[in-house]
């Protein structure tokens, strides 16, 4: 089994706490916040199983790392609510050929590697930290302590009778509600292994978002966000045909809108509506002004926001409206914005879970976000790029440039010729804009 490079960290400590202790590899004072130290090859602190259905039994610590990777001298410190170190679980021996060192509670536990029954942790909010002599390896928080000892937002607690497991397996984003999210217990095995995501994101292609050279599709200009998202667990479609139905929106827990050419009805205005109403998320990507694809008379801010009077005189009532993303959902691609827009740099305006390990997201010539109702997530020049809101089970968010998240590869094979475009569609924003409407962030 091959292993993803764990990422290199440096010695980084949350910017809101004082530093009393920065010298790489000392061990911080109890009072500092830490965000854990791995370095490229070390084991990380894979899943926990901690509370158990009745009484404890068959509780886990896994750690995945390197096989053959000998864990002398390693140690997993264990602290309360309050921060206090509880318990202390010496290692011993070497990561097995899976990848996978599970420190059983008992030996109920399959695929165990080593008994020890300080595996069974505490069952509301704590901590435990994988320690290498006095240096901090990996760490995870869970619940609410009021002194975390993990990396970044603790993660939520478990409930009796499920995990607490790093989704995708490995991953390590510094920001433990991020990587891990509560899942059946798979000792030994690949996170998600037998419990993946099942939830479903539908591309809409049903508005002409292939339009000129746009190609907003999942097997063009788009592919490596759908591939991004497939890395999450989700299974990812397109939505096709020429209109946007209930039917086909049953059964998918995010609808994407790259960037449509085409207004909506009023019929499809109704059933996006009640997909979020009824839980579902809706991820509103547009780009400037005078944007129009198709040479229909219609660009993506006036799909979403409704005519404003530069189409045709033939466009007919039913559509003139067309989504109304402003009035339904309280987040309007503003009018004010057009082609002349330069290339801006947003960043964060708050804090979100959205914007965990998000520090910067480059805008191309895109339209700004009035939001009416909901929060401004990201931003520059008083201006917002990116804004979200609940709307009564569901949730919406509205993104200012199609081009972020795109790789800049067609689907005919050719490329396009805005090379400056990065390829956004692996980095952290997308799968957490994602991740937060699917209602897993």
């Amino acid at each position: 089994m091959s292993f993803p490079v764990l990422i290199r960290r440096s010695c980084v400590l949350l910017a809101s706490v004082s530093l009393l202790a920065t010298a790489c590899g000392q061990p911080p004072t109890d009072q500092v916040v830490l965000q854990a130290q791995a370095l490229a090859g070390e084991p990380v602190i894979n899943e926990l199983f901690y509370d158990s259905a009745g009484t404890d039994a068959g509780t886990f610590i896994e750690l995945r790392g390197p096989a053959g990777k000998s864990l002398s001298g390693y140690t997993l410190a264990a602290y309360d609510a309050a921060g206090t170190q509880y318990r202390t679980i010496t290692l011993s021996g070497s990561i097995p050929d899976s990848g996978y060192f599970v420190v059983a509670q008992d030996t109920t536990v399959p695929n165990r590697t080593l008994v020890n029954a300080g595996a069974d942790l505490y069952n509301g909010s704590a901590s435990l930290r994988l320690l290498k002599s006095s240096t901090v390896i990996d760490a995870v928080a869970y619940g609410t302590p009021s002194t975390s000892r993990g990396e970044g937002s603790p993660a939520p607690t478990t409930g009796a009778g499920s995990a607490l497991a790093r989704v995708p397996d490995g991953s390590d984003t510094n920001a433990n509600n991020v990587d891990f999210r509560v899942q059946g217990s798979t000792p030994g095995l690949n996170n998600g292994g037998n419990t993946a995501i099942t939830k479903k994101v539908l591309f809409d292609l049903t508005k002409a978002e292939d339009a000129g050279k746009a190609d907003w599709r999942i097997d063009g200009a788009y592919s490596d966000y759908a591939s991004a998202l497939r890395g999450l667990g989700y299974t990812v479609g397109t939505l096709t045909g020429t209109a946007i139905t209930s039917a086909a929106l049953s059964g998918a827990s995010v609808l994407v809108l790259p960037e449509p050419q085409n207004p909506l009805s009023d019929t499809e205005r109704a059933a996006i509506q009640g997909f979020v109403q009824n839980g579902g998320g809706v991820f509103l990507i547009t780009d400037h002004r005078v944007s129009d694809r198709n040479n229909n008379g219609w660009d993506s801010p006036e799909v979403f926001n409704g005519w404003d009077g530069s189409s045709p005189a033939s466009v007919s009532t039913s559509l003139q409206a067309s989504l109304n993303s402003d009035i339904l959902f309280g987040l309007g691609a503003s009018f004010n914005s057009s082609f002349s827009d330069p290339v801006y740099t947003a960043t964060p305006l708050t804090t979100h879970p959205i914007l965990n390990g998000v520090s910067s997201a480059g805008v191309y010539v895109g339209t700004s976000v009035d939001v009416l109702k909901g929060t401004a997530l990201m931003g520059t020049g008083g201006r917002t790029y990116l804004g979200v809101n609940t709307v009564g089970a569901g949730r919406v968010a509205m993104w200012g440039d199609s081009s972020t998240f795109g790789d800049n590869t067609y689907s005919d094979g050719t490329t396009g010729s805005y090379n400056n475009w990065p390829n956004l569609s692996n980095a952290t924003l997308g799968k957490n804009v994602v991740r937060w409407l699917a209602g897993d962030l």
